[in-house]
């Protein structure tokens, strides 16, 4: 077994979020790869003079290559790892070395026809999960938070509630529209078909052939390959899709929230898991208020 290293636990224990974590990781790793360093201990002991000029020289090959508007989000695991191991490297010289920032291109939500689109090809997990992902309008890195059955709660109208982050500060509840109630309880069927006894604390969804929670990346390629099988229509704009591949749904989720004019607004901010300013703290709603609220959208929803 591979010890890890100082340079790496200090790294390592001291992101909380798992795919914040991943992203940082894979950040380093660019910037270990370009500079022909091989280990994080041998990038932790280097002078801070060469360590500033790598940094400068990583910084004009990405003006070069990258979105501008992506390159500041690179830095960020470089930064922190830098931080956790007592290197001062000049910051502000890097900052004022970003290039200025483009117009993000036009985004749009998902369609009611792409979602039908996706299910289509979709098994019985994924369509669960479809339905999840158009139900809530949830951040797909919510899937490398726990989601256990005990999670999970019946509603009126054959609705079902869900504790998203849950025992976590973003903790927030969710709702799954009938459809996505029945898709989710089908896949579940499924699962004790095949010989897994479903306990409190198993997952709501799980990996392929595992009995372990699907994480944030698995959800994200199973959207997809299920967005490629469909051929929904997608623009490339620059580096990006008009139509981000998990984002969509969440975009179309707000979309609908806010065009329903009875729906309240701070509430429409708490089923998006929005803090929203002051009335985040002090505007506490209990889960029966937010379901009237979310009830109202329940038909515009369904796909």
């Amino acid at each position: 077994m591979t010890q890890v290293t100082r340079s790496t636990l200090l790294f390592e224990e001291s992101i909380k979020s798992k795919y914040t974590k991943e992203n940082y990781k894979a950040h380093l790793d660019m910037f270990k790869k370009f500079t022909g360093i091989t280990t994080n201990d041998e990038l932790a002991r280097l002078p801070q003079e060469r360590l500033q000029i790598l940094l400068e020289d990583y910084l004009i090959e990405l003006r070069r290559t990258t979105n501008p508007n992506t390159i500041p989000s690179r830095f960020q695991g470089i930064r922190h790892f830098c931080i956790m191991n007592r290197q001062n490297p000049n910051w502000d010289v890097i900052r004022r070395m970003f290039p200025q920032k483009q117009k993000p291109p036009s985004l749009r939500p998902y369609t009611t026809d792409d979602v039908r689109g996706m299910l289509r090809p979709a098994g019985i997990r994924d369509k669960a999960l479809i339905h999840f992902m158009a139900s809530t309008g949830a951040r797909i890195g919510v899937f490398d938070h726990a989601m256990n059955m005990c999670h999970l709660r019946k509603m009126p109208g054959s609705c079902s509630a869900i504790r998203l982050y849950a025992s976590e500060v973003e903790e927030y509840w969710g709702f799954l529209t009938p459809q996505a109630t029945r898709a989710l309880a089908t896949y579940h069927r499924r699962r004790e078909a095949a010989g897994e006894e479903l306990a409190n604390d198993s997952p709501i969804f799980a990996a392929s052939g595992t009995c372990r929670q699907l994480g944030w990346n698995g959800a994200r390629s199973a959207i997809y390959r299920l967005v490629t099988k469909s051929g929904i229509a997608r623009s490339r704009q620059g580096s990006r899709y008009d139509v981000q591949i998990d984002h969509g749904f969440r975009k179309r989720f707000n979309t609908v929230l806010k065009l329903d004019n009875t729906v309240n607004y701070n509430v429409a901010e708490k089923l998006m898991g929005h803090k929203n300013g002051l009335d985040g703290t002090y505007f506490v709603p209990t889960l029966e208020e937010m379901f009237a609220e979310f009830q109202k959208v329940v038909s515009a929803l369904k796909v």
